[in-house]
C-alpha cells in the first residue's frame, strides 16, 4: 500500500473515519463515518509526508464539538473537546441558485483582476497551431498544460470531478447548493474540451495522457461544506490569475481562451466565496472558517510555485507569462486578503506551513521579494556562529556547508511530491 495512503488511514482511524476504496484510479478516497458508515468528506493521495497527521490532530477538537465529522455524533467519542458548535449549525445557509453565473457580479463594477506586464525586454513571438515550435518553447508550453490537469479524457480530470460530486451530495446545505455544484461541473467540463483541443494541437498522444493532478491543495481533505468553499474560492482562483496572465500570450490559440477561462474561473472563486460568506455570517461557522484557513491558505500560496523556479525566466522570454512566480502570488495575496477581512476572518502569517519557500539573504526565509523570518533547522545540523573574534559572523564554509544540504533537501521534497514548476 502506498505509505501516504496508509499515513492518512492511520490519522483519521484516531478521531473514529475510515478511509474508503479509491473512488477515482487510486486517486481520491471516501472518508466514512466508523459509525454509521455515512460519507463524511473525501481526500487525496498526493498529500505530503506528515501532513494527514498533523491536520487530524490540529483539528481534534472540532471533530469533538460536532463542527467537524458525521452528525451521527461519533466523532465526539472518538476526541473530547469544549466548543458547543455543532457540524449542521456550522453549514450556512441556502445558496441560491439564481445567482449563477457568478462572474456576473464580480465584473458588474468593473474589471476586479489585477493587470500583469511584463517588464523586462524580451523578443516578440506569435505561434499559431501547427507552427513548427522552438524545442524549449514546446517543453514549457506542454509543462504548463500537465498542470492544469484539465482535459478532456483525462481520467483523473473526470475522477476529480466525480469526487466533487460525491462531494456536493454527501454534505451540500441544500438542494440549491447542489444544483450550483452542478453547473460548476459542467462549466469545468467545458474547460476540459477547450484545453483539449488546445493539447491536441501540440501533440495528439499528449492530448490522451493521463496526468493526475499533482500539487498538494487538490488532495487537501474536504470535510466540510467551508472546505469546500475554501477550495473553490483559493483554487479556483488560482486559475483565474494565471487565465489572466495568458491573455498575453505568444501561443495564439492560449490567448484566445484566456478570457473566457478568466471569466469562468473567477466566478467559481466567487461561489466560494458566496459560501463562505453564508457560513461565517454566525459566530460558529466564522470560528471554523478561521481554523480551516491555517490549511488552505498555505496551500493556495504554494501553488503559484517557488519564487526562485528556473522555468520562470524562460516562461517570461518565450512570451508564454509576463510575470514571475512571486509577482502573481503578491498579487493574488492581496486580493484574497481583502476579500477574507470583507468576510471578518484574519489571514494567517504567510510563512505559516508553507512548502515552497526558499533560503536567501543569510539564511531568511522569502517569497522572492522580501526576507520572510529565520531559517528553520538544516536538515544536517544547525548552524553555528564563529568565535567571538570573528565578531558573530557565519563562517563561510558552514553557510556553503548548509546551502548544499538545503538544495538535497529541496531536490528530495520536489521528487517525492512533484511539486508545482510554475
Amino acid at each position: 500500500m502506498n505509505p501516504i495512503v496508509e499515513e492518512i488511514r492511520r490519522a483519521y482511524a484516531t478521531v473514529g473515519i475510515t478511509l474508503d476504496a479509491p473512488a477515482t484510479y487510486g486517486t481520491y478516497y471516501r472518508l466514512l463515518c466508523a459509525g454509521c458508515g455515512r460519507m463524511v468528506g473525501n481526500t487525496g493521495d498526493r498529500l505530503l509526508p506528515g501532513m494527514a497527521a498533523a491536520l487530524v490532530a490540529g483539528q481534534s477538537d472540532l471533530y469533538a464539538s460536532g463542527l467537524l465529522g458525521c452528525a451521527c455524533g461519533h466523532q465526539r467519542g472518538q476526541a473530547r473537546g469544549t466548543s458547543e458548535t455543532s457540524a449542521s449549525e456550522a453549514a450556512g445557509r441556502p445558496a441560491r441558485a439564481d445567482l449563477w453565473p457568478f462572474w456576473r457580479q464580480a465584473y458588474a463594477e468593473g474589471d476586479p483582476m489585477p493587470e500583469f506586464r511584463c517588464q523586462v525586454e524580451r523578443p516578440v513571438y506569435a505561434f499559431n497551431e501547427g507552427d513548427p515550435l522552438p524545442e524549449e518553447y514546446r517543453e514549457l508550453l506542454l509543462k504548463m498544460l500537465r498542470h492544469e490537469g484539465e482535459r478532456a479524457g483525462n481520467k483523473s480530470f473526470l475522477g476529480f470531478m466525480a469526487t466533487c460530486l460525491d462531494l456536493a451530495e454527501a454534505i451540500a446545505p441544500s438542494p440549491e447548493a447542489k444544483l450550483v455544484k452542478a453547473e460548476y461541473l459542467a462549466e469545468e467540463l467545458k474547460h476540459a474540451i477547450m484545453f483539449h483541443r488546445l493539447a491536441v494541437g501540440l501533440e495528439p498522444a499528449f492530448a490522451l495522457r493521463d496526468v493526475p493532478y499533482a500539487h498538494y491543495a487538490f488532495h487537501l481533505p474536504r470535510e466540510t461544506w467551508a472546505d469546500d468553499a475554501f477550495f473553490h474560492f483559493f483554487v479556483d482562483l488560482n486559475g483565474a490569475f494565471h487565465s489572466r496572465d495568458w491573455r498575453e500570450s505568444s501561443y495564439v490559440p492560449l490567448r484566445q481562451m484566456a478570457a473566457t477561462v478568466e471569466r469562468d474561473e473567477l466566478g467559481h472563486s466567487e461561489m466560494g466565496y458566496h459560501f463562505l460568506a453564508e457560513i461565517t455570517s454566525d459566530r460558529k461557522g466564522k470560528a471554523l472558517c478561521q481554523r480551516l484557513l491555517a490549511k488552505w491558505y498555505p496551500a493556495a500560496l504554494d501553488m503559484f510555485g517557488r519564487s526562485d523556479s528556473p522555468n520562470a525566466p524562460k516562461f517570461i522570454r518565450w512570451g508564454l507569462k509576463s510575470v514571475g512566480n512571486a509577482e502573481i502570488r503578491q498579487a493574488y495575496k492581496h486580493y484574497v486578503d481583502r476579500k477574507l477581512a470583507a468576510l471578518g476572518l484574519e489571514p494567517p502569517d504567510e510563512r505559516s506551513n508553507r512548502r515552497f519557500l526558499f533560503f536567501r539573504r543569510r539564511w531568511h526565509l522569502t517569497d522572492g521579494l522580501r526576507p520572510l523570518g529565520p531559517p528553520p533547522t538544516l536538515p544536517q545540523g544547525r548552524l553555528r556562529r564563529r568565535s567571538r573574534r570573528s565578531n558573530g559572523r557565519y563562517s563561510n564554509a558552514l553557510l556553503a556547508r548548509g546551502a548544499a544540504a538545503g538544495a538535497r533537501a529541496t531536490r528530495r521534497a520536489r521528487a517525492r511530491t512533484g511539486s508545482c514548476s510554475r
